[in-house]
């Protein structure tokens, strides 16, 4: 069993690194070469390399939410500032090369399109921050709906966090600083645009 269980901990890892460097169009037989199983093996355990990706995508993303990550966001004994800049350095901090090259690649492949990550990005960080946002702001009280300019709102500052891992570890172009402090800078910028914008958004 314990047998078993390595060598396929063993293609997995190789999976998740090749697919990561070379796509997913690395053929099963490269795969079994790298984890060091026959690629007979491979197939009985797996079957498909749709099988042997989907086991890849749940090893890579599955289990990276931290339930005390939503008490901190709505925790309004602390400044807004202070929890946008410490969710999203824990949030982001623990991006590798692979990780992020796997996350591009399985959006080309359609993966989060079809999957349930935007519902669940939405309800575990965009909706939470943008009601947040909305206390922040003074229009806390307001019973509206959440609209989508408040969603693409929060999307700025997710997706302006989000790049310096693309142009790190996808275009392999250079990052000046650490991750922590860019947070908090791209958090002060955005943060008293977004106040006035989210005013605006409730004048009308």
């Amino acid at each position: 069993m314990g047998s078993k269980s390595t060598s396929e901990a063993r293609v997995v890892a190789a999976a998740t690194r090749l697919y990561a460097e070379h796509g997913f169009e690395t053929p099963l037989a490269r795969i079994a070469r790298a984890a060091r199983v026959s690629p007979a093996a491979l197939q009985r355990r797996f079957g498909s390399a749709k099988k042997l990706r989907e086991r890849v995508f749940a090893g890579s993303f599955t289990g990276r939410w931290k339930p005390e990550w939503e008490a901190l966001l709505r925790d309004r004994r602390l400044p807004l500032e202070e929890r946008l800049v410490r969710f999203f350095s824990e949030y982001r901090g623990n991006i590798t090369r692979t990780n992020a090259r796997l996350w591009t690649r399985a959006g080309l492949l359609g993966t989060h399109r079809s999957g349930n990550f935007g519902a669940t990005l939405a309800k575990r960080v965009l909706m939470p921050i943008a009601r947040e946002l909305r206390h922040f702001a003074g229009v806390g009280k307001s019973r509206r709906a959440l609209s989508g300019r408040e969603i693409e709102l929060v999307q700025m500052l997710h997706g302006a966090i989000a790049f310096p891992h693309t142009r790190g570890h996808i275009f392999g172009m250079r990052v000046i600083g650490r991750l922590p402090d860019l947070v908090a800078m791209m958090v002060r910028v955005w943060l008293p645009g977004a106040k006035a914008e989210m005013r605006r958004l409730h004048s009308g």
